[in-house]
């Protein structure tokens, strides 16, 4: 197969070098034939060019009396573009190809110009043909005219030989119809004439010659380079045939070296074969054998190798079993184990070597036995090399560790993460090194992880020399016994530090150990109750059938457990929680009995502590409210039996707060407790007086008759609670505002019945406090009102549906506009208004007064600056700040940001502080104020004397102003009283160099009596309403206008 292919790698050796002088040959004939064709149709280009230039001239000079040379030559240029003529240039470079096009399309062009040439030269030669026997004809009734004539005749042939310009022709009047002839034909002659000579520079100025030039000389650079590269690539060619020529002797010298190398190369494998121990036939292709040597012919037995079979078949007939079997291994006739392998050789010929394995065979005999010992064995083994890498394990160490030997092969012990320290490792070295055993335990890691303990032995395997040729290690897994161990310990540990009482009996129920929680806990001691049954402990408080089903559970399942009365031996009973198990033997017998005790006595009192505070009240020992609402479902299911009525009066403590805030939470606490003691005495036994949480109390009157009977209760209470207590030495003042709700008139559940007495107890708040109130559907209907009003208020805040108006300030010293107040209005789609008094609390319970507040005081900073602005004054404004911003975060910052925004001056900006406020945490409270009045805003205390007012607020808080509520101003020129109080928060503030502005004026009287008392600050109707801005600019204006007349009822209307 080689030689083939070497033979044919040599005859493609000598026939390239004739395939590429072929086609060279070939390139060039076709490269000169090309070339040839294209020179000759350049040049004939070129004639036809020449000729048409010299025929063209002809004509011009009268000298080319017919045209049809001129159409030969036309016809020959079209010629020149058939697609036969562009082929030859197909293969030219683009710019040859671009020349060659141009020169062909200039011939074409002149072709045209020759048409222009000929059709006026035409025309002249008519006109001079007629002209002359025209002339003979005017000469006879015209000779002056006729003279003339022949002189222009005469200048025109010369004009048209020597492109001389005739002069122009006299103008002619005659009608005689001879001379209008001759006149038209001068005309026609002298036209065409003109238009020969531009016909003539058009065709001259043709660079037809020039475009030759070019081209010729373009194309014959372009064959020189083409000659230049084909003489390179003859080079090449010849060069590359050389190689070609040295590869194909190279090759030749190869395959002689290679027969030779083949001879000696038999020669030695016939010398190696005969040599071999193994036995070697080798057959060819059809079955013949080639080759064999003495140990194949002994393997099989065949003393004369005359005798020997010579063909495959014949060795396959006589020794069918082994050449015809898919096994390698076969025993003989003589015993004796033969492996036979074959082999086929690359040309299907075959190869058969045998090799006697009996002693090996006998060996592994031996192994085998030994293997499935190993293989076998309840041990882990390991089987190491003499540097302890690892070369066996047996399944059993794959069952214990989870290693396989794929996992661990080539690796040491160490693999296992044995915790053994480095001195152990170094002595068991030191031992088995010297040839001896070594045993002991390691504690190692599973493939998962998990830790085990094991006991190792250790042993040295040596050879015949004496040297170790490998370790054997056989390992038992003594984790259970380990863990057995421990746990005997941890149980030994466990039964003497335990808290629970263990005691354990025989069969017989004799006492056999007990621990010293026992004793701790009965008051016996070990010595006491060894022997004894565990009756000693009975207290007598359960009878017979408890015993009977402990035992009947005992021997049904094994084990019992129960709570149990037992007595100590200082005869104290007490109570315990017992669990008993039963223990067999192998054979499914009773051997003990295994008691653990734990004494309850702790563990009851908490859990009776427990459960008193999950059902009352820490603080004031009334039930709370998770037994208060169980008592009302107990009401709620005798109602149904009874047809009873039972009532829930909500009970808040008034003032409460104010007592926590200035007398500390301690004197609160006490306040509760003597609430509680005081309203207990008014009740009946079956009433439920529950702490609800913080200062909110809850009584239930169960199974009452009538309604009023809750209203006594109620008035009872009121009275009682109005009553002064004494708190750590003080008289403290309280009330109760009581809402009251009848089951089942009023609701059928526990919670509805809660919250309708509470919207009664808000409505006994809102109605003065310190009374009662029953629950009435009206009350239900407000609270979906405020629930209204609030989804349609978040609807105006988003949408922009609220606005701002503003009530004026007057100086009444000055009797010009100081101020105003800033007012929210929400306006309906019916062109009315919610009324402030209404939405205001329902945005400060929904916490819309946060938006609400900050989107007011941005508009009205707006507003007033674009008022300041348009009218050139400097109007003050206030605004309202509700206790309820306060808490949702309104500070000194959203006022900066809102300054920045709107461009407003924060010394005009007064912020109107109600006095619940004041009532707060002092700090807190105070850090808040100054903070804001650190922005450079003014502060105003609100409706000022109608709360709890109090001179410390104006010494402790950052105030500037004060407006006196409207209260004091209604009758404040008919009430002495009302004006001395006005009197003395005038004196008052200006000892304390505040500002005071009076609200609600609505009257003259009233206005005259403020100014008397040196009131100077006023608002109210008697100047404006509320107005939005637009009508306020207004009202500015015509207050202005009035305040110089003195005239202030103009601005009433």
């Amino acid at each position: 197969m080689k030689n083939k292919a070497f033979i044919g790698v040599q005859a493609l050796l000598l026939c390239a070098p004739i395939a590429l002088f072929a086609y060279f040959y070939s390139q060039q004939e076709l490269s000169s034939q090309t070339h040839q064709a294209r020179v000759t149709l350049l040049f004939e280009a070129k004639s036809i060019d020449a000729k048409l230039d010299a025929a063209v001239l002809q004509m011009l000079s009268a000298q080319l009396n017919q045209y049809d040379e001129l159409a030969q030559l036309a016809h020959a240029i079209d010629a020149l573009n058939t697609p036969q003529r562009d082929a030859l240039f197909a293969e030219a470079t683009p710019d040859i190809r671009q020349q060659f096009d141009a020169y062909r399309q200039l011939l074409s062009n002149k072709v045209l110009q020759v048409e222009s040439i000929k059709t006026a030269a035409a025309n002249i030669k008519n006109s001079l043909l007629y002209l002359p026997e025209l002339l003979i004809e005017l000469e006879q009734s015209e000779p002056e005219l006729a003279t003339h004539a022949n002189r222009m005749l005469a200048n025109l042939m010369l004009g048209q030989l020597y492109e001389f310009v005739a002069e122009p022709l006299m103008t002619i009047n005659s009608e005689s119809s001879l001379e209008q002839l001759i006149y038209q034909h001068f005309n026609v002659a002298l036209a065409n004439s003109a238009e020969l000579k531009k016909a003539k520079q058009r065709f001259l100025s043709l660079p037809s010659d020039q475009a030759f030039s070019a081209l010729y000389a373009a194309y014959s650079q372009h064959h020189s380079e083409t000659i230049e590269k084909t003489k390179h690539q003859s080079e090449l060619l010849l060069l590359l045939t050389i190689v070609l020529f040295l590869l194909l002797i190279v090759f030749a010298n190869r395959l002689y070296v290679a027969k030779n190398k083949i001879l000696s190369t038999s020669q030695t494998l016939s010398d190696a074969v005969a040599r071999l121990t193994e036995g070697f036939a080798l057959f060819s292709r059809s079955g013949n054998l080639l080759l064999c040597n003495s140990a194949w012919r002994n393997h099989f037995a065949i003393a004369d190798s005359e005798k020997m079979p010579r063909k495959l078949e014949e060795w396959q007939q006589q020794f069918g079993e082994i050449f015809n079997s898919d096994a390698n291994l076969h025993q003989t006739e003589s015993g004796a184990w033969l492996q036979v392998k074959q082999t086929n050789t690359h040309n299907n010929g075959q190869v058969f070597v045998s090799v006697n394995v009996s002693l090996f065979k006998q060996a592994e005999e031996e192994l085998r036995k030994w293997g499935h010992a190993i293989e076998q064995s309840p041990s882990s083994i390991v089987i190491t090399d003499p540097r302890a890498r690892i070369e066996y394990v047996n399944p059993k160490f794959e069952q214990v560790t989870g290693y396989s030997l794929e996992d661990v092969k080539g690796q040491t012990p160490k693999v296992l993460g044995s915790k053994q320290g480095f001195t152990d490792y170094k002595a068991l070295w030191q031992t088995i090194k010297q040839g001896k055993v070594w045993r002991g335990e390691f504690y190692n890691r599973r493939k998962s992880g998990d830790y085990y303990w094991e006991y190792a032995s250790i042993s040295p395997i040596k050879n015949q020399q004496g040297e170790i040729i490998n370790f054997i290690a056989i390992k038992e897994d003594i984790t259970a016994q380990k863990s057995a161990s421990a746990q005997l310990k941890t149980a030994a540990a466990v039964f003497n530090a335990t808290q629970e009482g263990i005691m354990t009996t025989n069969a017989k129920l004799e006492i056999t150990a007990v621990n010293p929680a026992f004793t701790k806990i009965t008051g016996y001691e070990e010595h006491e109750v060894l022997g004894q049954r565990p009756n000693i402990l009975s207290s007598g408080k359960h009878d017979k059938h408890f015993y009977e089903q402990m035992w009947s559970t005992l021997n049904s399942h094994g084990q019992w457990a129960s709570e149990i009365w037992n007595k100590r031996k200082d005869g104290t009973l007490y109570p315990e929680w017992l669990a008993i198990s039963v223990v067999h033997d192998d054979k499914g017998l009773v051997q003990q009995y295994v008691a653990i005790l734990s004494d309850m006595t702790e563990r009851k009192a908490q859990e009776e502590q427990i459960e008193y505070q999950a059902y009352y009240d820490v603080l004031t020992g009334l039930p709370n409210r998770t037994l208060l609402l169980e008592r009302i479902e107990q009401d709620i299911k005798r109602m149904s039996r009874t047809h009873h009525q039972s009532a829930v009066l909500f009970i808040d403590l008034d003032r409460f707060k104010r007592v926590n805030d200035t007398m500390g939470h301690e004197a609160g606490d006490a306040l509760l407790i003597s609430v509680a003691k005081r309203l207990n005495g008014l009740l009946r036994k079956s009433d439920t007086l529950s702490r609800f949480g913080g200062d909110e109390f809850v009584l239930l009157l169960s199974q009452i008759a009538h309604p009023d009977h809750a209203a006594q209760v109620a008035d009872k209470i009121v009275k009682a609670l109005s009553e002064p207590f004494v708190i750590n030495g003080f008289e403290v003042f309280t009330g109760a505002s009581i809402g009251i709700a009848i089951l089942p008139s009023d609701a059928k559940d526990q919670k509805e019945l809660l919250r309708l007495a509470d919207l009664a107890m808000y409505k006994a708040k809102e109605a003065g406090r310190n009374q009662y109130h029953f629950f009435a559907q009206e009350m239900q209907q407000q609270v979906n009102r405020r629930v209204e009003l609030e989804q349609l208020l978040r609807a105006a805040l988003e949408h922009q549906r609220l606005t701002v108006h503003y009530q004026p300030i007057v100086d009444t010293v000055s009797g010009k506009l100081y101020g105003v107040e800033a007012l929210m209005r929400w306006p309906t789609d019916f062109g009315q208004y919610i009324s402030p008094a209404e939405f205001i609390p329902v945005a400060e319970e929904s916490g819309l007064i946060a938006p609400l507040g900050e989107w007011l005081l941005a508009k009205a900073c707006n507003d007033i600056r674009r008022l300041n602005k348009a009218l050139g004054m400097n109007c003050y404004l206030t605004v309202n700040v509700s206790s309820q911003q306060y808490r949702l975060g309104f500070n000194a910052t959203i006022i900066k940001q809102i300054m920045q925004q709107s461009g407003f001056l924060p010394e005009n900006l007064t912020l109107e502080i109600t006095e619940s406020i004041l009532l707060e945490d002092d700090k807190a409270v105070t850090a808040w104020l100054q903070s804001l009045r650190a922005t450079g805003v003014n502060l105003a205390i609100d409706d000022f004397g109608t709360g709890y007012s109090s001179l410390s607020y104006l010494k402790r808080f950052p105030i500037n102003i004060l407006k006196i509520d409207r209260g004091f101003i209604q009758d404040i020129d008919q009430n002495q009283d009302a004006a001395v109080l006005v009197n003395a928060i005038l004196s008052m503030a200006e000892s304390l160099s505040l500002k005071v502005i009076a609200e609600g004026v609505e009257q003259q009287g009233q206005l005259d009596c403020l100014k008397g008392l040196g009131c100077q600050y006023v608002q109210g109707y008697f100047y404006a309403k509320p107005m939005a801005i637009e009508g306020l600019i207004d009202w500015v204006e015509q207050f202005a206008i009035a305040s110089e007349r003195a005239s202030p009822k103009l601005w009433l209307d």
